[in-house]
């Protein structure tokens, strides 16, 4: 069984508040003083959209191009600097997860666990294959290989030429987990997962023998909400170490070569965490933004206006980080103390996934299938006596 994420932020506050009727409602939009202007490149739709259901659909890109897919099957190809159609394909699946691209591929995850890989200079499909469960991240490519997670606890990899399965390891499974997967990452001849036990591990790239694991946390508690320890988002992989978090357990590094944990702090999350050279910043279960010190874990800053608003994980853009949020706008916060710098309306509808950085762009995809991307720049210093500039407005750009 699965839970989405709305209901168990619901049931924390609930529980925090002693059971009352009331529940905390996501904080208001403030008003602050802008040093970023915030311009739409271009936008489109993709799609029929998805409806609140949390599917693992985010652009991807390979620097020229960027590639998305819908729930009613729909895959396509968008030029980056201007936002031009370049194919469309219906491939007759409700896709959920991806897509990866690589090696000349764009390749998704059914609803129904179907393998889809399409040509990424035309869209055609090259194969198709049943993996036998649900997808709900992006695939990784890695060289020959395509390696993806299926809801099921399962970890496999597959000949990126023919689909043929390569090699496959699974993880035992809680009775309740959270609505989500972990999208693999290869790195080097490791490719590294997270699972819905609780667990990282990596393994080699070739055969998929097991490297190491590492338990984030271990179950505690009575019920089985309680005992919900998911490593249900994407982790990532910076340099030598790996970064990661789980519901009701820890953010954590580990070394990528060992497993062994480099520092351990208690946060809880099912949203996800971003990195840079210097910070580990992670979307907390109430949308609380926290930026931790990469080297110690140390906390850095914190950011708690943006309370339950069903914040995404975070991505490096320029001097700041940007997320997204459940009413559909673009937030950038200061990297150095997190101190709100510009804001958009960039979809009408919630966007769930992280937002994509393609250079000077913000890539979003909504849940209603707005596919958007966003340029910012400097503000000109406001000369020394000119009147304040109201920026109560600023939340409806």
């Amino acid at each position: 069984m699965t839970l989405r994420m709305p209901f168990l932020v619901a049931v924390a506050v609930l529980g925090a508040c002693g059971g009352n009727d009331s529940v905390e409602p996501p904080a208001e939009l403030i008003a602050f003083d802008a040093v970023l202007d915030v311009r739409q490149a271009w936008s489109r739709k993709v799609g029929d959209g998805t409806e609140r259901l949390r599917l693992g659909l985010k652009p991807a890109s390979d620097g020229t191009r960027i590639f998305v897919g819908a729930l009613d099957g729909t895959a396509a190809a968008i030029g980056l600097e201007d936002g031009e159609l370049l194919w469309t394909t219906e491939t007759g699946f409700a896709l959920t997860g991806g897509p990866a691209v690589g090696g000349g591929l764009v390749v998704f995850g059914s609803r129904d666990g179907v393998l889809i890989a399409l040509s990424a200079d035309g869209g055609n499909v090259r194969w198709q294959r049943p993996v036998g469960s649900e997808m709900l991240a992006a695939p990784a490519v890695g060289g020959d290989l395509i390696v993806f997670r299926t809801v099921d606890g399962r970890l496999t990899a597959v000949s990126a030429e023919t689909g043929d399965e390569v090699w496959s390891v699974v993880q035992s499974q809680a009775p309740l987990t959270l609505r989500g997967s972990t999208a693999p990452i290869v790195a080097g001849n490791l490719v590294v997962a997270g699972f819905d036990n609780g667990r990282v591990g990596a393994y080699t790239l070739e055969d998929g023998i097991g490297r190491w694991e590492e338990a984030l946390s271990n179950p505690a508690g009575r019920s089985e909400i309680d005992r919900l320890i998911d490593v249900g988002v994407d982790i990532e992989v910076f340099g030598n170490d790996v970064y990661a978090a789980n519901f009701q357990g820890q953010a954590a590094a580990l070394i990528l070569l060992t497993g062994d944990p480099i520092w351990q702090r208690d946060i809880s999350s099912f949203t996800g965490l971003g990195t840079d050279t210097s910070h580990v910043y992670v979307t907390d279960d109430v949308s609380t933004i926290v930026a931790l010190n990469r080297t110690n874990g140390q906390e850095v800053w914190r950011q708690d206006d943006l309370r339950l608003r069903d914040v995404t994980a975070s991505s490096r853009h320029r001097d700041a980080i940007v997320v997204a949020d459940f009413e559909g706008y673009l937030h950038w916060l200061r990297v150095a103390d997190g101190e709100f710098m510009g804001r958009i309306r960039a979809a009408s509808s919630q966007i769930s996934s992280q937002p994509l950085v393609v250079g000077p762009m913000v890539v979003i995809q909504s849940e209603d299938g707005t596919v958007a991307a966003f340029e910012v720049e400097n503000r000109p210093a406001p000369e020394d006596d000119a009147e304040p500039e109201d920026e109560a407005g600023e939340a409806e750009q």
